[in-house]
């Protein structure tokens, strides 16, 4: 026993010393060399790539080091300018203390549409963009025919001169790996055939509320409806069908347009998300709450009454009806 702890205590000496001498080795660099990090980067990815490059010599031992106590960190987006001499530890203190250089962030939040997100992405001056008009479906070769829904809500670097395919293609990436997370880890016994279906339902829970904990219930009515075959009756797609002939309030006319979006009129999912969903409505979406509710209401203040029978969606709607303001979120 003590022979094998001293054998031990010697290969982890050996070990430390090791990782401590990688660590010391300085960087294979020219002059002027800088170093780009992407959004969703961390220190084991980007390592590995300088490994490979044959710029960070003794990478396995850093290697080791970032497996075992610093994969998780997250970098900050941008450009990092390497000095002569650097070595793998002062590589390691610049990624996680420094901000980079001049990096820019844009932003695109939970339950933003693909509308609005182009124009944000328009009034950054430092994004390059094609020449000529681009249909970013097409382009992104994405289902649907649509970009709406398949960008991940979350605020991203990037550096000035940066064509905005790339920033586009990283949303991408990042939501795709989302869904495939969720559909991975989804419900046995939901209403949904693919992935693109979770994406479209996680779209119509974001526009729906505003309160996290609501997020799984509303999921919960919506799958008991298509359960059942009733019409899921959701405003906010009906709101994105009718574009820009919605004039800030929803009429009677307008439940009775009919559009591929109108579910008032049609049975099922919408054929494609209305907004970009983030990761928790994915979430609500593969685990929904297990629940009889079938209608709710808006109150007025971002949350919802929820009720399990006609009757008693009728008193909830004369009760908060009159109170509901101009942007409230839809009832059913």
């Amino acid at each position: 026993m003590f022979k094998a702890a001293r054998r031990l205590l010697l290969v982890v000496l050996v070990l430390a010393v090791w990782v401590a001498w990688s660590g010391t080795r300085p960087l294979r660099l020219g002059a002027g060399v800088q170093l780009e990090v992407r959004h969703g980067d961390n220190l084991y990815a980007l390592t590995h790539r300088l490994g490979e490059r044959g710029i960070l010599p003794g990478v396995w031992g850093l290697l080791l080091y970032e497996h075992l106590w610093a994969r998780d960190v997250r970098l900050v987006a941008g450009v990092y300018p390497l000095q002569k001499g650097l070595d793998g530890w002062g590589l390691l203190r610049l990624l996680s203390d420094s901000p980079g250089r001049y990096v820019q962030r844009v932003t695109l939040v939970e339950g933003m549409t693909w509308q609005a997100l182009e124009l944000r992405l328009h009034q950054q001056a430092d994004l390059v963009w094609p020449a000529a008009t681009v249909d970013w479906a097409t382009s992104l070769a994405l289902p649907g025919g649509r970009v709406e829904g398949w960008l991940a809500p979350d605020t991203y670097g990037y550096v000035p001169g940066l064509p905005v395919r790339i920033l586009l293609t990283s949303m991408l990436h990042r939501q795709q790996k989302l869904l495939a997370a969720a559909w991975d880890e989804r419900d046995a016994g939901l209403p949904y055939q693919t992935p693109y279906q979770v994406l479209i339902m996680a779209s119509l829970i974001e526009k729906e509320t505003g309160a996290p904990e609501e997020r799984r219930h509303i999921a919960g009515v919506f799958v008991h409806r298509l359960q059942l075959g009733m019409r899921l009756q959701t405003d906010p797609s009906v709101i994105y069908g009718l574009g820009s002939a919605y004039q800030g309030r929803l009429r009677t006319v307008d439940l009775r347009t009919p559009t591929p979006y109108n579910t008032y009129r049609i049975v099922g999912l919408p054929p494609t998300p209305i907004a970009m969903p983030g990761r928790a409505a994915l979430f609500a979406a593969v685990h929904p709450l297990a629940t009889d509710d079938l209608y709710f209401v808006a109150r007025g203040d971002g949350r919802h009454v929820f009720s399990a029978t006609l009757p008693a969606q009728n008193a909830a709607v004369q009760r908060y009806q009159r109170h509901r303001r101009a942007d409230y979120r839809s009832h059913l």
